[in-house]
C-alpha cells in the first residue's frame, strides 16, 4: 500500500513538471502582451526585412542629366503587419519614414545607403489595421510612389526605413522592440547604364578615329603570341594564356569617344563572356563605365560593338576581357582595336 502510494505522488510531480514545460514551450518569451511586427524576406545582400527594387538610368543625349531606362518600382509599395497573438480588439497600427536608421545601418554594415530624393516615395499617413480575432493586418502599410521622378536617382543604392511607431488602443499591444521586426528597409538599387546593349552599327555615333598608328597597346598578363591590334589587320593578333585579360590602349590625345568596335574571334560562341570598360584622362584615374555581359553585346561581321550613349572625353581605354573556363586559350586573344569618337 505505502508503495502504491509513493508511485502515485511521483506520478503527480512529473505531470506537474512536464505541464509546466509545455506552457514555456507554447510561450517562449514568457510573456503574454502582444506585439506588433513586420516581417519580409529579403534576398542577396539586401538588408533584413527589406523590400528591394531597381532602376536603370542613362545619360540624357539631349541635356545634361539622365533620363529613366527602366525601374521595376510599383505604383504602391505593400507590407503587412503581424501580431504574436489573436488581438483582443480592433486595432490600427502606425508607421512613419525615419532615415535616422540609414546612417546607423551604414555605420552598421559598412555600406552607403542614402536618402530617397524628395517626391518619389509619399510616406504620409502610413498605416495598417487588424480586425479582433487575426494575427494579420487585413490591409497593408502602403506607400505611394512616383516612379517618373526616377531619373533623379544618381546614387548607387537608397534605402527608406519605414518603422512602426503607434498602436491606436493601449491595451491590444505593443511595438515590438525587435529592431529587425520592427523596421522595414524599403532599398533602390540603381544602375547607370552608360553603355547600349545590343546596339548595332545603325546606333553609332561618330566616325572610327584614324590613324592609330601612334597608340600603344599593352596586356596584362604578358601575351604568349604578340602581334598588332592596331594595323587594321585581321590575321595578327595579340593571345595570352589565362583568363581575364587586360588591355590598356594610350590613344596619345583626349577623344570624345563614343564607342568601341572589338576583334577577337570569328566565333559568336567563343568571345568574350564580359567585356569591363574603364575610362581615365591620365592613365592612373579610371572611371568604370560599365561590364556588358557576352548577351548584351551585337556580334556582326566578326565584330563586337561596345557603343555608349553619349560621348565621353578619355585619352586611355582599359577593357577586362573575361572567358568561360572552357574556353581555349587558342581564343583569348584581341585581333582588332577600334574607337568611334566625335
Amino acid at each position: 500500500m505505502l508503495k502504491t502510494k509513493y508511485c502515485f505522488a511521483y506520478i503527480m510531480i512529473v505531470s506537474v513538471l512536464l505541464s509546466c514545460k509545455k506552457s514555456e514551450t507554447f510561450d517562449v518569451t514568457g510573456n503574454k502582451q502582444v506585439k506588433f511586427f513586420t516581417n519580409n524576406t529579403a534576398s542577396g545582400n539586401a538588408p533584413d526585412n527589406s523590400i528591394s527594387y531597381s532602376v536603370v538610368n542613362i545619360p540624357d543625349v539631349a541635356g545634361n542629366g539622365l533620363v529613366n531606362l527602366s525601374t521595376n518600382l510599383p505604383a504602391a509599395i505593400k507590407f503587412p503587419v503581424f501580431a504574436t497573438k489573436p488581438v483582443s480588439q480592433d486595432v490600427v497600427i502606425g508607421a512613419e519614414l525615419d532615415n535616422s536608421f540609414i546612417s546607423k545601418y551604414n555605420s552598421a554594415h559598412g555600406t552607403s545607403y542614402a536618402a530617397f530624393p524628395a517626391g518619389i516615395l509619399n510616406t504620409a499617413g502610413l498605416t495598417a489595421h487588424l480586425v479582433s480575432g487575426n494575427t494579420s493586418s487585413a490591409d497593408s502599410v502602403t506607400i505611394q510612389t512616383n516612379s517618373a521622378l526616377a531619373n533623379s536617382m544618381t546614387e548607387k543604392a537608397y534605402m527608406a526605413p519605414i518603422r512602426l511607431t503607434t498602436v491606436s488602443n493601449e491595451g491590444a499591444g505593443v511595438i515590438t522592440d525587435n529592431s529587425t521586426s520592427q523596421i522595414v528597409y524599403i532599398v533602390a538599387n540603381v544602375e547607370l547604364r552608360r553603355i547600349k546593349y545590343l546596339a548595332t552599327t545603325a546606333d553609332v555615333m561618330g566616325t572610327l578615329v584614324s590613324p592609330r598608328t601612334a597608340w600603344t597597346a599593352t596586356f596584362n598578363p604578358v601575351p604568349t603570341t604578340v602581334g598588332s591590334i592596331l594595323d587594321g589587320s585581321t590575321t595578327t593578333f595579340s593571345r595570352w594564356a589565362a583568363s581575364p585579360g587586360i588591355l590598356d590602349v594610350n590613344m596619345q590625345v583626349t577623344k570624345n569617344v563614343t564607342g568601341i568596335r572589338l576583334y577577337t574571334t570569328t566565333s559568336t560562341t567563343l568571345i568574350p563572356t564580359q567585356v569591363e570598360v574603364y575610362l581615365s584622362n591620365d592613365g592612373i584615374n579610371y572611371d568604370f563605365i560599365g561590364a556588358p555581359l557576352r548577351a548584351n553585346l551585337t556580334f556582326a561581321t566578326n565584330y563586337n560593338y561596345i557603343l555608349f550613349y553619349k560621348a565621353i572625353p578619355a585619352k586611355y581605354i582599359r577593357l577586362k576581357l573575361s572567358y568561360s573556363t572552357s574556353t581555349n586559350t587558342q581564343n583569348l586573344r584581341v585581333t582588332e582595336f577600334d574607337v568611334y569618337a566625335n
